[in-house]
């Protein structure tokens, strides 16, 4: 049997492979896409059902159980009201004086304790009402707090709280029997409430009164009265002692489902044993899923009931717009596949053709594919990879080329340079036997600056080399002016080793010499000063002149020329500019030349360098 099945495999297999490239992705795709539907599609029906039932009680155990804390919450703050009353001694004091109390006795009652019963009322807003119903004839009934016994002897709930004894008694979800309207039924106002009523005993458990706190059920059962909440579900009320079973009555579970009350408090009678469980429910052809909670009121149980035929209707609708949807989007998926996998491969086969012409050799192939997506970017990358394997194979021809004529040029460079210096060899002989000692030295630092000039074995010499190539070049320029340019040295032992960038230091004793002294010497010496100074982490290599100096405007134009700015006057030449260049590019960005002038007194040129 497994080798069958391998066999099968295999051909199966062999069968793909040897398919075309479209036919292969077309079946991928659809088979990628249908076969996760179809086990979706079963495994959704199967859990939708359950998932559905599982959101439902967790939604209705969530607000089963806020209802429990509410009811805690409206409960407590019924008691706390009851206790701030029978502990206040004036108000008990009050109601319990049978000789009555004098005009006076009675505005400072009303403008203090009763007063305070009021804000008491006020600063709780779901209390609806506080009473107190005193047994004292002779009592004065203050509006709308206090009132004389007599007009709620023959009220159930009155024999019922006479008979807890000094207890609490309960009466819940009840119309209104407000005495301020005079009624006993107040069929005026269908608001149902629940109260909480206590007998009052004072002095030595003397029966002086009852009190009553009322609320409007929609505030102590805030979930049983939302509809929107229990979506088509009902929290009951269950008595388990007078087997009373109570609810909100315009809910749609007892209108159009005609659940049928009896049958339900007979079944559900022996089912309370914890204080909370869950139990299956069915009455008629309706199935009901029931949670139950004890209530923080003795002897009661908070039921929410949930109708599970409304569930799962909604369940089999969406099953069958599921199933229809994915079988119309499983076919256009197919549709719309053919054709997108048609023009992918398409373009993908244009780029095969060109990478075909491009391996015979010929670069200027164009791949007209264009676009944002995977093909568009292969295709504009192999695009761009074809131009820069033309455009290096170029440059490296040029480069080639360029070599060749450079080791030509150098070999040319080498005989004119000895030529050259053979001949002013030649010509410093000659002067020296006219005795023309002047244009003999002239000669030897001329040819000291060529040497100097063309040897460059290294982009670093040390600073006691620039300084030597700096006095031939001082004493070659001596000879242009009427008077002498005095080159001033003051560099310590520690630093006259140190290397620094070849030709950095001449470029600004020729700017010193040019733009600085060049009038001057026409009536004086000049001097020129070369000095270094320290800061932290920077060495400062200083020429000084002391010509003609700058104004404010001058400094910041050739400031501005030498850190690059285009914008500014071309009248200065480049020398400056490319030693700030060559010192940012070894040194870093914080290096360079920084400018600093007087008018008519000096300029001086700083080379910021690293230590």
């Amino acid at each position: 049997m497994k080798s069958n099945i391998r066999i099968l495999m295999g051909k199966a297999k062999q069968i793909f492979i040897n398919r075309s490239l479209m036919k292969k992705l077309i079946v991928t795709y659809i088979a990628v896409i249908g076969i996760p539907t179809i086990i979706f599609s079963i495994y959704t029906f199967r859990s939708l059902d359950n998932n559905a039932k599982k959101d439902a009680i967790n939604k209705h155990n969530y607000e089963l159980n806020v209802e429990c804390d509410t009811i805690e919450k409206n409960i407590y703050i019924m008691r706390n009201i009851i206790n701030a009353i029978t502990n206040n001694k004036e108000v008990l004091e009050y109601v319990d004086n049978e000789k009555g109390i004098d005009v006076k006795e009675l505005i400072d009652f009303n403008d203090t304790v009763y007063k305070q019963l009021i804000n008491l009322q006020n600063n709780n807003p779901t209390i609806k009402q506080i009473n107190i119903f005193t047994h004292n004839s002779q009592v004065d009934e203050l509006w709308p707090l206090i009132y004389r016994e007599n007009r709620i002897v023959n009220n159930d709930w009155y024999k019922q709280t006479l008979e807890k004894s000094g207890g609490e008694y309960w009466n819940i979800s009840h119309y209104d029997n407000d005495i301020k309207i005079n009624s006993t039924t107040n069929e005026q106002n269908k608001n149902l409430v629940v109260s909480l009523n206590k007998e009052i005993k004072y002095p030595l458990q003397k029966n002086t009164g009852i009190i009553r706190i009322t609320m409007v059920s929609k505030d102590f059962f805030p979930n049983m009265f939302n509809l929107d909440k229990l979506n088509n579900g009902q929290i009951l009320l269950f008595n388990t002692e007078k087997n009373h079973l109570k609810t909100n009555e315009d809910n749609p579970l007892l209108k159009s489902l005609n659940f049928d009350r009896e049958e339900f408090k007979l079944f559900i009678k022996d089912k309370l044993r914890s204080n909370k469980g869950e139990l299956s429910y069915k009455q008629g052809n309706e199935n009901y899923y029931l949670t139950y909670k004890e209530s923080p009121m003795v002897n009661n149980y908070l039921i929410s009931v949930i109708p599970l035929n409304n569930i799962t209707q909604g369940i089999a609708d969406s099953r069958r717009v599921l199933f229809l949807g994915g079988t119309l989007l499983l076919i256009l998926l197919s549709i719309i596949i053919y054709f997108v996998t048609k023009a992918i491969l398409k373009r993908l086969y244009i780029i095969l053709n060109c990478v075909k012409q491009v391996r015979t050799g010929d670069l200027s192939a164009d791949i007209p594919v264009y676009g944002t997506d995977e093909i568009g970017i292969l295709a504009h990358n192999f695009r761009q990879m074809m131009k820069k394997i033309d455009k290096l194979m170029k440059e490296n021809i040029q480069k080639e080329m360029i070599s060749k004529e450079t080791e030509l040029k150098a070999l040319k460079s080498q005989i004119d340079a000895h030529f050259l210096f053979n001949t002013l060899e030649n010509i410093r002989v000659m002067a020296q036997i006219e005795e023309n000692y002047l244009v003999a030295d002239t000669l030897v630092s001329l040819g000291d600056m060529m040497r100097y000039n063309m040897k460059w074995d290294n982009d670093f010499v040390s600073i006691n080399e620039e300084i030597k190539h700096i006095k031939n070049y001082v004493a070659l320029m001596t000879l242009r002016y009427d008077y002498q340019v005095i080159l001033h040295v003051n560099i310590g032992p520690e630093y006259i080793n140190k290397e620094i960038l070849k030709l950095t230091i001449q470029p600004l004793v020729e700017n010193a010499i040019k733009h600085g002294l060049s009038k001057k010497l026409r009536s004086e010496d000049g001097n020129i000063y070369i000095f270094i100074e320290t800061e932290e982490n920077y060495l400062y290599l200083n020429v000084m002149d002391d010509g003609k100096g700058m104004d404010g405007n001058e400094i910041q134009e050739l400031q501005e020329h030498i850190n690059g700015d285009t914008n500014v006057n071309r009248r200065f030449g480049l020398g400056l500019k490319n030693v700030n260049d060559r010192i940012k590019l070894f040194y870093g960005e914080t290096c360079g030349i920084v400018l600093e002038s007087q008018k008519g007194s000096c300029t001086k040129l700083k080379l910021k360098l690293t230590k």
